[in-house]
């Protein structure tokens, strides 16, 4: 018994040995399994869960003039806008209207404010404004930048006020109403300039509102090309460039001691001559004229005679001194005319200079007496002197008028009439 005992003994002592070293279990996981964890156990730290992508990355940049949107006004990044309270609210430019050189986002067909290209003025968009935008009395063009993706963004710019006309400041603003920049136009006259480069904070699908509103009435077309960064991953969009000035360019101003001067005597209170020997009339085939219809000084700077169409003749404030501008529809369209009336009877010489400012499809000026032409006179980009004589009767009328090759011609004359 003794034997026994002490062999059972044994067996049990070598049993509770083998399951200490970790034997075969039905309670251990098969291999590749993970264990539950224990309980109370903290659970093991890592990375961070990643941002959603947003599709843009770092350094992106969106440039107003090469990202200009001809197909869909209010879609992608750049969209257009009219305001007519200063910003307050904007509504959507609709209609997409190519007027040859100029074309762009207005707010119904036909009209000219709005935002646009004008291939005059390369490299920059053009904001139209037909008088100072307040109480819905005029309207503005607006360009806007929406955001699309959260982040910082970096605003820079290039603006411009060529024509020097009456603008406020050009206005960044956010569309929660926040003024995010504003640059002064008073200087940025002969050369363009650069706002300062400005961060700005937005989300996904916040606006930066960019226009330049008028002061008074007058028509403004101010220009800007706006550059603006996503999460810049360099120092490179804070750097202003440098705008060289150039020259100071000689301007032709023509001037003559002649007895009778157009410019100089021009009439805003009669076309027919009554008053000082100068006409104003329109032509169809510079043949038959008639006097024009009406005078009136235009938001743009013309102060003109107009044909019944709004066809005009007479001096403005962009054609310098000097000069009248005489307007041509089309060719074979309406032609408004200058004429010298004879005041008395006599032999006169009638001289001055014609200019093509615009290199426009300007063909001659003619000079006409009694329906029959009496001299063809060059324009050219440059100005060109001319000089012929004509004898004329008391009352007699010669008429300047310029023809057109195609479209549009507004052509600049300096006429002058001395008796001999």
């Amino acid at each position: 018994m003794k034997k026994l005992s002490l062999a059972l003994a044994l067996l049990l002592a070598l049993t509770l040995s083998l399951s200490a070293c970790g034997g075969p279990s039905n309670n251990n996981p098969d291999p590749g399994q993970n264990p539950e964890p224990p309980l109370n156990s903290e659970p093991e730290q890592g990375e961070p869960d990643p941002a959603p992508d947003s599709g843009v990355a770092p350094g992106t940049v969106f440039d107003s003039v090469s990202g200009f949107n001809k197909e869909a006004g209010q879609e992608g990044v750049w969209q257009y806008f009219f305001s007519g309270d200063n910003g307050e609210t904007y509504d959507p430019c609709d209609s997409f209207d190519d007027y040859g050189t100029v074309r762009g986002w207005h707010p119904w067909e036909g009209s000219y404010i709005g935002v646009g290209i004008n291939d005059d003025v390369e490299g920059f968009l053009e904001l139209d404004t037909d008088g100072h935008s307040t109480a819905f009395s005029h309207q503005m063009g607006v360009l806007a930048f929406e955001a699309p993706a959260d982040g910082k963004y970096v605003l820079t710019a290039a603006v411009w006020n060529p024509w020097d006309q009456a603008c406020e400041a050009f206005t960044f603003r956010h569309s929660d109403g926040t003024v995010l920049y504003e640059q002064d136009m008073t200087e940025l006259v002969k050369v363009h300039g650069y706002i300062t480069p400005t961060d700005v904070e937005l989300n996904t699908g916040d606006k930066i509102y960019i226009y330049c509103n008028a002061v008074g009435s007058d028509w403004v077309s101010a220009y800007v090309n706006a550059t603006i960064y996503y999460e810049p991953t360099d120092d490179s969009c804070y750097e202003v460039p440098e705008v060289p000035v150039p020259p100071e360019e000689e301007v032709f101003v023509p001037t003559s001691e002649a007895a009778y001067n157009a410019f100089n005597q021009f009439d805003a209170t009669a076309c027919d001559g009554s008053n000082v020997p100068w006409v104003y009339a329109v032509t169809t085939d510079g043949v038959e004229f008639a006097l024009a219809e009406r005078y009136e000084d235009k938001d743009y700077g013309a102060h003109q005679w107009f044909s019944g169409s709004g066809t005009g003749a007479g001096p403005t404030d962009y054609t310098g001194e000097g000069w009248l501008e005489l307007n041509t529809t089309a060719q074979d369209g309406e032609m408004t005319a200058v004429g010298f009336k004879a005041p008395a009877d006599g032999t006169y010489t009638l001289h001055g200079y014609t200019h093509n400012p615009y290199g426009q499809p300007a063909d001659m000026v003619h000079a006409v007496l009694n329906g029959a032409e009496i001299s063809a006179i060059a324009i050219g980009e440059e100005p060109a002197e001319f000089s012929f004589e004509a004898e004329l009767k008391a009352g007699e009328t010669v008429y300047f008028y310029c023809n057109s090759t195609a479209d549009w011609v507004s052509a600049s004359l300096a006429v002058y009439a001395d008796a001999q």
